[in-house]
C-alpha cells in the first residue's frame, strides 16, 4: 500500500470518566500511538499520509466503515472489567465479529490490526477457542517471541501492558478458506498466556496486550480495578511497580504500520 493510508478504528468500550477526561478513549490513545511512530520510520509519515476515522461499534451498533474505503481496520481494546467479554453473545459482540470475519474472508486488500479485546474479537472470527485465564495478566510484561515473531517484530522479546483476563487457547487449521496457503502463525507467548499474538503476512496482525497504553494510563486503570474490587491491593501494587519498565509501544506501533504499508 502507498499513503495517504484510510485507517479506520473500531471503538468498542469507554475507559473510567477520569481516563477519559485526560487521555479519550482507547481509540485516541492508539491513533496518537501511531502518529508518534509513524515518525520513526525511515523514511517518516507525515500527519496527510495517516487518515483516521473513528467508529463507535458499541454504542452506533449499527454504523461500520464502508470497507472499499478502507486500507486497514484497527480493532482496539478493552472490555474486561464489567463490560461483555469477547466470547459473549450480546447483539453488538456479534455483529463486530461478523464485520471482522467478513473483512477477513472477503477483502484481502485490507490490512486488519487488533490489540487486546480487539485481538480477541480477530482470534473469535477466524475460529479460535477463548477462555478465561485464572487471573489478570497485567502491566508491563515480557513477551517471548516466536520465530515468526521475531521476523517480524526483528527483537527477541517485547515489552508490552497487559490488562485482560480473557485469552486465545486454540488456534484454527484453516483460517482463511479463501487463501488455502494462508498460515495464522503464533507471535510470542509470556508464562500465564500461551497466545500473545496472531500474524499473517498481508493479512492480519493483532497483540494480546495493550502497546497504547503509558505508565500513567496504567496506572490509573489499575487503580480504577481495585477501587472495582476486581484487584487486591498486593495485585495492583505489582502492576504499578513494573509500569515504569521498558515499554515498546511506539516500536510495536511502527510494526503496524510496516504491516500497513508492506506490499
Amino acid at each position: 500500500m502507498q499513503p495517504p493510508l484510510n485507517i479506520s478504528v473500531l471503538d468498542n468500550d469507554s475507559p473510567p470518566p477520569e481516563f477519559q477526561s485526560q487521555y479519550g478513549s482507547y481509540g485516541d490513545a492508539f491513533i496518537r500511538l501511531l502518529s508518534n511512530a509513524s515518525m520513526t520510520l525511515n523514511p517518516p509519515l507525515g500527519p496527510s499520509d495517516l487518515q483516521f476515522k473513528k467508529w463507535d461499534v458499541e454504542r452506533s451498533p449499527d454504523y461500520y466503515p464502508e470497507i472499499d474505503e478502507v486500507d486497514a481496520l484497527i480493532v482496539v481494546g478493552s472490555q474486561d472489567l464489567l463490560g461483555s467479554t469477547a466470547m459473549d453473545s450480546t447483539p453488538w459482540i456479534l455483529k463486530l465479529t461478523d464485520f471482522v470475519r467478513k473483512v477477513l474472508m472477503e477483502h484481502d486488500r485490507v490490512r486488519v490490526i487488533g490489540v487486546n479485546f480487539g485481538h480477541l474479537i480477530i482470534a473469535r472470527a477466524l475460529g479460535c477457542v477463548i477462555d478465561r485465564l485464572s487471573q489478570w495478566e497485567t502491566s508491563i510484561t515480557t513477551v517471548s517471541l516466536s520465530d515468526m515473531g521475531k521476523k517480524v517484530y526483528g527483537r527477541e522479546e517485547l515489552n508490552i501492558m497487559q490488562l485482560h483476563r480473557d485469552h486465545v487457547v486454540t488456534l484454527p487449521v484453516n483460517p482463511f478458506p479463501q487463501l488455502p496457503n494462508a498460515v495464522l502463525d503464533l507471535i510470542g507467548s509470556t508464562d500465564a498466556c500461551a497466545i500473545q499474538g496472531l500474524y499473517t503476512p498481508r493479512k492480519v496482525i493483532s497483540l494480546q496486550g495493550h502497546p497504547e497504553l503509558d505508565v500513567h494510563m496504567i496506572g490509573d486503570l489499575v487503580r480504577s480495578r481495585l477501587q472495582a474490587g476486581s484487584f487486591s491491593k498486593d495485585a495492583a501494587e505489582d502492576a504499578v511497580g513494573r509500569a515504569p519498565w521498558r515499554n515498546d509501544g511506539v516500536y510495536i506501533a511502527a510494526t503496524f504500520l510496516k504491516f500497513m504499508l508492506d506490499k
